[in-house]
């Protein structure tokens, strides 16, 4: 097993809320400031602390368009919330090997234990860690030492497996190893990062391990 430890971003790596995501922004943006932003400017900063996000676009009211954001998001998650294709699969068969999983995200504890459960992803996650539980979220590394202290593993011994550039960086300054996903809305900018491997989808991820691979690739498809 080349890492014992294994780290999810959610958002856009194991579950695909970039639909959920864009309506509550538009929602938010549209409730605040009519007119004003188009998705373009959501996707352009997408991965970062929602406040952060909401500071951008009108510093003096971010607390009040994040409530709004909130209630949209909750109100609307399983309607738009999708798997990804394998990832209940890998996650199993990575469990099975006996990889201790965590997720590591910048949201709210509340939405992240919602977007696990709807698919039965919280199974296999030995530690969830969100906003708030360390000083600094995502690009620092604060998270990712923190789950790495409650799973009792080194850097040494970690992959951190997301969607963002905050993922990226976040894994630099820890001193892991990183895994950008394929299926990001911005693909081709994390290839500027420098990650350690670059999934095509999760069961490129069992490769990555070593894992036997049960989840099999359809006849004639490119790894």
């Amino acid at each position: 097993m080349k890492f014992p430890c294994v780290l999810f971003d959610l958002d856009g790596t194991l579950i695909n809320t970039n639909e959920l995501i864009l309506a509550s922004f538009m929602h938010t943006l549209n409730t605040h400031c009519p007119g004003k932003y188009t998705e373009a400017d959501v996707l352009a900063c997408m991965g970062e602390p929602l406040v952060d996000q909401m500071r951008r676009f009108d510093p003096d009211r971010a607390n009040e368009m994040v409530k709004t954001y909130h209630i949209h998001n909750e109100t609307h998650h399983d309607q738009f919330v999708k798997e990804f294709p394998y990832v209940r699969e890998v996650l199993q068969q990575m469990h099975t090997a006996g990889v201790k999983m965590g997720v590591v995200s910048n949201k709210r504890r509340k939405v992240v234990e919602m977007g696990l459960r709807r698919f039965g992803l919280d199974r296999f996650m030995e530690t969830v860690i969100c906003i708030g539980d360390a000083e600094k979220a995502k690009p620092e590394p604060d998270m990712i030492f923190l789950a790495m202290d409650r799973l009792a593993v080194s850097p040494g011994q970690t992959l951190m497996v997301g969607d963002s550039r905050y993922d990226l960086l976040a894994a630099q300054k820890a001193g892991v190893a990183s895994a950008a996903v394929a299926w990001s809305l911005h693909a081709e900018e994390l290839k500027e990062y420098n990650p350690d491997y670059f999934l095509n989808d999760m069961r490129d991820l069992l490769e990555v391990q070593g894992v036997s691979a049960a989840v099999q690739r359809p006849q004639g498809e490119a790894p």
